[in-house]
């Protein structure tokens, strides 16, 4: 079978107004091309679907009726689909499906998600934690419309762009006695205990800070999300290696804990935002241009500890 969505629309234009010469002027197309559409869908199907008399033009078959009503569902599903994609393109509308792996992500998407949702009803954003190559590996089969990610073998195929260059800090318990101090080195841990974020990417680099900067400190615990080890920080395990800070200081037990810049600093993290970049959907779009501004502004350094700039 070889025939396109041109020629049945030919066809079941002829067949609704019973003549080739009415469905041409309706087409606005010279009655030939009628004809020939025709013609294919007949020898397409390699049936008789018409019957056709010079005096009362082009009527169908007992055939043709039955495949008339399937060739009209068909054309009705095209013009569907046709228009869901226009309206995907033109419109906030659908679901947008986030894969971050970015243990402060929960302090800035919230924001990003109210500012496209409040005024779009049609739309809905489904946010999944996951690990740097999952969410790399579920932009590219399209699980994901975007990602937030750390910048560490990225895989090719996956365009991306750095949001942010986050430096790593110390959090240690609001009692302890490097919270009273404006900076602290590597070297300085090599007496405390500490409690590791234990991510894929995260403790390498953590490993490799310390092991670099000649630091041995005693591991206590480890936990896999950011709240975990800052509660176990507040209560006094240990302090731990970090790099974005949430809005607040208190943790999920009420205890306070405090951000200490380490000096001199070690190479930062790349926090990036990585989409497909050919046509994106309008959500898409939108959501991406939000992160792109809340990045681009001053308010944005709320999520980083810094050493205070030189006077």
């Amino acid at each position: 079978m070889d025939t396109n969505l041109k020629a049945l629309r030919y066809f079941m234009a002829a067949l609704r107004c019973g003549s080739i010469s009415e469905a041409s002027k309706h087409l606005h197309v010279v009655p030939s091309a009628v004809l020939a559409a025709v013609n294919q869908v007949e020898e397409a199907f390699g049936l008789q679907l018409t019957t056709r008399q010079r005096a009362k033009g082009i009527a169908p078959t007992a055939t043709g009726q039955i495949l008339m009503q399937r060739i009209q569902h068909l054309l009705d599903e095209y013009e569907t689909l046709m228009s869901i994609g226009t309206e995907m393109r033109t419109q906030l509308t659908g679901t947008l499906r986030v894969g971050y792996y970015a243990p402060v992500a929960p302090a800035f998407l919230p924001g990003i998600a109210h500012g496209l949702l409040a005024e779009n009803r049609r739309a809905d954003i489904k946010f999944i934690a996951c690990d740097n190559e999952t969410a790399q590996t579920g932009l590219i089969s399209g699980a994901f419309d975007v990602i937030l990610c750390v910048a560490q073998r990225m895989k090719p195929g996956v365009t991306y762009e750095t949001l942010v260059e986050v430096p790593a800090y110390l959090l240690v318990p609001r009692n302890h006695s490097f919270a009273a101090r404006a900076s602290v080195s590597l070297k300085d841990l090599g007496g405390e205990t500490l409690v590791l974020l234990d991510l894929p990417a995260v403790s390498e680099y953590y490993s490799r800070i310390l092991e670099e900067a000649g630091a041995s400190p005693r591991i206590a615990s480890s936990a896999t999300t950011l709240e975990m080890v800052r509660s176990l920080v507040g209560a006094g395990v240990g302090c731990s290696l970090l790099h974005m800070r949430p809005a607040t200081d208190i943790t999920y037990a009420g205890d306070r804990v405090a951000e200490v810049p380490l000096s001199p600093a070690p190479p930062p993290l790349k926090i990036v935002l990585g989409h497909l970049p050919d046509n994106p959907r309008r959500l898409v779009k939108a959501f991406v241009d939000q992160v792109r501004v809340l990045f681009s502004k001053e308010e944005s350094r709320r999520f980083l500890v810094r050493l205070p700039e030189a006077k």
